[in-house]
């Protein structure tokens, strides 16, 4: 498989990427929280022939996982960047795929390139939803600064999480997959300064519905029958008979389901 990496530097932002494929149509690719960019590897034979994709590592993943900042991006950032990527590459229009966390890109590059996109694949897609942990942890100056300190002193943390399981209040598959993330000193960095990154990327659902009836951009998401994180039933807004939407649900839990969708696709496709 021949790929090739690169980075570009603007504006805090140092987004390592891979190529994969050879087509004449361009993806770019978002992975999810502790991941990388060549989660997304398993696409190529999928797509490979139609598509070159640029898979870009997120903040503080990958390679390169030590932070240089806690600048939260804006959409001015995200812009800046991206209009110089696409440049650059001389992109005119591009479908857009992203897992997780890394599907908050994918939906602000709708929002800010809606004539550019020419498909929204979206898999398990963080952003629609704001979970409380995440609006504790970002909301304000004191729980950003008691979240920086649970980091180093993670005792707390997981006593009253274990205390929330036992009460019924959180879901013990949540939970493990909370700790699987949190587990080492160098994880719970990751977490830190990633929702740090992103506190200031919001996502409207109208403004969403809006740009996929307008601009006539079909959305397929894809979802976990195992998945406890992210839902169904957190999508039943797409469900709109003004925007081309196709919701898909795949035997799989969450971590597993950039690798279960490529399979799922390449079957579809008679492969």
């Amino acid at each position: 498989m021949a790929s090739v990496e690169k980075t570009i530097i603007e504006n805090e932002l140092d987004l390592k990427f891979i190529k994969i494929g050879q087509g004449d149509k361009t993806a770019l690719a978002f992975h999810g929280f502790g991941q990388d960019n060549s989660f997304y590897e398993p696409f190529e034979s999928v797509f490979g022939q139609k598509f070159t994709i640029y898979c870009f590592n997120l903040p503080f993943h990958g390679d390169d996982n030590t932070p240089k900042s806690c600048i939260p991006a804006t959409k001015d950032t995200i812009k800046d960047f991206f209009q110089r990527f696409l440049y650059s590459n001389s992109i005119s229009g591009f479908s857009n795929i992203g897992f997780s966390i890394g599907a908050k890109i994918s939906l602000m590059l709708l929002e800010l390139f809606p004539e550019k996109i020419e498909e929204l694949i979206l898999i398990a897609p963080d952003g629609f939803r704001t979970n409380v942990w995440y609006r504790l942890g970002t909301g304000s100056m004191v729980t950003r600064s008691l979240f920086k300190y649970l980091v180093n002193h993670p005792e707390f943390l997981f006593r009253f999480s274990d205390s929330m399981a036992s009460m019924g209040l959180v879901h013990p598959g949540v939970l493990r997959f909370a700790k699987s993330q949190m587990n080492t000193l160098e994880k719970r960095k990751r977490v830190y300064y990633t929702w740090m990154f992103f506190r200031k990327l919001v996502i409207r659902k109208s403004r969403i519905i809006n740009l996929l009836s307008v601009h006539k951009i079909p959305v397929s998401v894809f979802l976990g029958k195992e998945d406890k994180i992210i839902l169904e039933k957190h999508f039943s807004f797409l469900k709109d008979d003004r925007i081309d939407s196709n919701i898909t649900v795949l035997d799989a839990g969450h971590n597993d389901l950039i690798k279960e969708t490529a399979l799922y696709l390449e079957r579809s496709s008679g492969r």
